[in-house]
């Protein structure tokens, strides 16, 4: 082994080790985030599926708000169709 890698080397090939070790974690995290999508065959936009009037947030701080924008989307969906029947 000394005649490939000299013991001076060892040390340069512990720090880039554990630095290509390091970025492939930091990519792997990256690549869990709830921004990227790995699924190529479904739909690869989801967020174009949520409402204006869906509440995403895990706790909810003014439900009064939510309700009163649900019912208004329905009001508009609403005047929208008897415009679409005239």
């Amino acid at each position: 082994m000394k005649k490939w890698f000299p013991t001076e080397t060892y040390p340069i090939f512990g720090i880039v080790g554990i630095a290509v070790g390091g970025a492939g974690y930091y990519l792997y995290r990256l690549s869990q985030g709830p921004e990227v999508v790995w699924d190529r065959k479904g739909d690869w936009r989801p967020w174009d599926k949520i409402t204006h009037d869906t509440n995403q947030k895990l706790i909810t701080v003014n439900p009064e708000f939510w309700e009163k924008r649900r019912q208004f989307v329905k009001d508009q969906q609403t005047n929208q169709r008897a415009v679409d029947q005239i």
